[in-house]
Formats: C-alpha cells, sequence, structure tokens
C-alpha cells in the first residue's frame, strides 16, 4: 500500500514542489537568467522548514504559485 497525504497528515513530511527558474548549467546554458545558487535557494529553503512549515504548495524564488 502507498503512501498518500492522508497517512502522511499528521507527520511531519513536508510535500512542495519548487520552480528553480533558468539557470546558468550546462542544460541552461551561460545565458539563463539565475546563477545555480539562485536556483538552488527555493528547494534548499523547503528541505529544511521547520515542522509547521508549509506543505502542499509549489514556490518559485520562495513566492507560493497558484497550481
Amino acid at each position: 500500500m502507498g503512501l498518500n497525504s492522508k497517512k502522511i497528515a499528521e507527520t511531519a513530511i513536508k510535500v512542495n514542489s519548487a520552480d528553480p527558474d533558468w539557470c546558468r548549467t550546462d542544460m541552461g546554458t551561460e545565458a539563463a537568467s539565475h546563477s545555480v545558487q539562485q536556483g538552488a535557494d527555493t528547494p534548499v529553503w523547503l528541505a529544511t522548514l521547520p515542522v509547521d512549515g508549509l506543505t502542499g504548495g509549489f514556490f518559485n524564488s520562495r513566492n507560493l504559485i497558484p497550481w
């Protein structure tokens, strides 16, 4: 039986999605608007949220983006 939102609702597990923007990597090329550090900021922030942190959201530059 798989893990679902009802099973983790009362846990510290967070489920979020992040858009890192267009980053200067091998895939993004040097023309990209964001550094790797800028692209990593939001995923790292989400990964280190406190127990009572946000969940169920889509984020870009630490801002909640409507689905």
